[in-house]
């Protein structure tokens, strides 16, 4: 079974179109747990979504909650780099939380999923989500160093030449490529399979505070140490990041600028999301065709891809963002 833990923040509306697409896209055993936050009004939005999935068993919700100091972070301060994060992030801090010690928690809990991944409340599955035993195998064979990356195909731009196709899935070395790409980025908080045991053993020893400190420094200590240098992925990606706005201060990726603020009112006012993703899909991250609003025979059209929408998408390589919007 697939533990998939959502990381969200204040975007309930886009978390509920990510949960929609999980329960009709999701052919496998899986289970899913919100680990959430919210300032102001978002907070009702996020008990609208508790209700309206609490009919779910496989689906649970879990809030952060602000800490004086995250006791996870005792396992590693044993580098001056680790306790100056430390400081900086949690230790009586004014912003401090449990996001690590909480997700550390939620995998160690979960014993009888083998294997967990993340996403963000930004992603959307657009395919059917079905995973041969024969990769579940070589991850299991291989619980530090294989993984299954949702969100790569050979639909998508720039896919290097060095992958061998099997069956039903790609392999690659992700350390084949000093070029950073999709390829060669060993970890990601989007759509990666990894065994449960085998990641939570690494986690332990990284020092992070949010799902974006998660990635670069899980990234950067993964790839000082060269493991997880299996890649897998299913022929055609599955998953796209879409880029209507932006809710964390660490990241400055283009977007269109759709304010989660008005989206909440909207979703509080009982209102679902709509989007209408390209039928071509060659990007990991993409602007929408159109973006509609829905509250029973009401259909409300927010966004029509525009010049500023195409220019956002062109900044999406496959390295992420090529610059960034003035």
């Amino acid at each position: 079974m697939v533990l998939n833990i959502l990381f969200s923040y204040n975007r309930a509306i886009q978390l509920d179109y990510l949960l929609q697409s999980i329960l009709s896209r999701f052919k496998i055993s899986y289970k899913v747990v919100i680990m959430y936050h919210t300032s102001g009004d978002h907070k009702k939005g996020y008990d609208l979504l508790k209700k309206k999935y609490a009919k779910y068993s496989n689906i649970s919700f879990v809030e952060r909650k602000k800490v004086f100091f995250d006791s996870s972070y005792i396992h590693v301060i044993n580098t001056k780099e680790n306790r100056n994060f430390f400081r900086a992030k949690n230790f009586f801090t004014k912003n401090a939380d449990n996001f690590k010690g909480l997700l550390q928690k939620i995998i160690a809990q979960h014993d009888d999923c083998e294997f967990v991944m993340f996403n963000t409340d930004d992603g959307v599955f657009y395919e059917d989500v079905i995973i041969s035993d024969e990769v579940f195998d070589i991850i299991r064979k291989n619980p530090g160093e294989a993984s299954y990356r949702l969100y790569v195909g050979e639909n998508l731009e720039g896919q290097p030449d060095y992958l061998q196709k099997k069956n039903t899935y790609y392999q690659w070395d992700y350390y084949a490529d000093k070029n950073i790409h999709h390829w060669s980025y060993p970890f990601s908080v989007d759509g990666t399979i990894y065994h449960s045991k085998g990641l939570l053993k690494q986690l332990k020893k990284i020092a992070y505070h949010n799902p974006v400190t998660l990635e670069e420094n899980a990234f950067q200590y993964i790839r000082k140490n060269k493991i997880f240098s299996i890649g897998l992925s299913p022929i055609k990606s599955q998953l796209v990041a879409t880029k209507l706005n932006r809710v964390s201060v660490d990241t400055l990726n283009p977007t269109i600028h759709i304010k989660p603020e008005f989206l909440n009112e909207k979703f509080i006012d009982g209102y679902t999301l709509k989007l209408v993703i390209p039928k071509h899909i060659d990007n990991a991250n993409i602007v929408p065709d159109e973006i509609y609003l829905i509250k029973g025979d009401q259909k409300e059209l927010i966004y029509s891809l525009d010049e500023q929408g195409k220019k956002v998408q062109s900044l999406l390589g496959i390295e992420g963002a090529k610059e960034q919007l003035e």
